[in-house]
Parts: C-alpha cells; sequence; structure tokens
C-alpha cells in the first residue's frame, strides 16, 4: 500500500497540500504582502470579516467577503483555501 497526501489523492493544487502540512512557524515566515487569511468575527455586535496577513497581523476589517476580497487583490495578496 502506498500513502499520498490527501491533496494529491484528489488531484490537489500541490500548493494547498504544501500550506495544509505547514506548522504555525513556518506560515510566519511565508510574509504578511504574499498570503492572507480571512476570517469572519463579531465588531459592534455585527459580523464583519477580518483579513490577516500570514504573520497573523490583522490587515483591515470589512464588512462582507468580496470587500474583503478587493481590498486584498488592491494588495497583491492571494487567497488559499484551506480547511
Amino acid at each position: 500500500m502506498s500513502t499520498h497526501p490527501i491533496g494529491e489523492i484528489a488531484g490537489g493544487d500541490p500548493r494547498t497540500t504544501a500550506l495544509r502540512q505547514m506548522t504555525p512557524e513556518q506560515l510566519l515566515h511565508l510574509g504578511s504582502r504574499q498570503v492572507a487569511y480571512l476570517r469572519s468575527s463579531m465588531c459592534d455586535g455585527e459580523v464583519a470579516f477580518v483579513l490577516f496577513g500570514a504573520d497573523g497581523a490583522p490587515l483591515v476589517i470589512a464588512g462582507d467577503v468580496e470587500t474583503a476580497a478587493e481590498i486584498a487583490a488592491k494588495h497583491g495578496l492571494a487567497f488559499v483555501t484551506v480547511h
């Protein structure tokens, strides 16, 4: 029986597979200018979306996902889906 990373079994993107296998310390070294992640949060009683750099620093708070994605794209940041 051979083993394969989960992303390879489903024909997934090798970049996504690599990100899923990174430790928090390795993720910090990617640099906030190249990778960002988005989390929902509550702000003043309303749902907001916070865009964070790879180092965990909050970059911007947006009212919806589309606005957060537009802001990220303007700054050359890329989203990768990681579950």
